[in-house]
């Protein structure tokens, strides 16, 4: 009867840990949602994880590496050469990808990028 009972409780915690982990990614994916969909002059591409990996080979060539992740090489099915920016582990619940998203499309010069798409999985 103790070890059902202990087994109960290890199923009931591990269930409340996936659900607030869930819940936690699931925020910050609805916070960038909803700023993409505000930035009516961004109308971004959301695209799955899979082509990503495709447009980058793999994530073959790598070009770079920030504060907020790593920039990859990829090359459309259109034949438009594009960076792909990877971003890593988020603490601030997406705001970190909100913020550079917002400047990229605030600021038109021939050496910045512009925004294609995005892809949150």
């Amino acid at each position: 009867a103790i070890i059902g009972e202990r087994i109960a409780v290890g199923i009931c915690l591990f269930a409340v840990i996936i659900y607030k982990f869930r819940r936690r990614h699931l925020s910050m994916d609805d916070n960038i949602e909803e700023f993409l969909q505000r930035q009516n002059n961004l109308m971004p591409i959301r695209y799955s994880y899979s082509q990503i990996k495709q447009i980058t080979k793999n994530f073959k060539d790598k070009l770079g590496q920030g504060g907020y992740g790593s920039v990859f090489k990829g090359k459309l099915r259109s034949g438009l050469l594009v960076a792909i920016k990877v971003l890593g582990k988020s603490t601030a619940n997406g705001q970190e990808f909100i913020n550079e998203i917002s400047t990229i499309g605030r600021i038109h010069h021939v050496h910045v990028v512009k925004l294609i798409g995005f892809c949150v999985e």
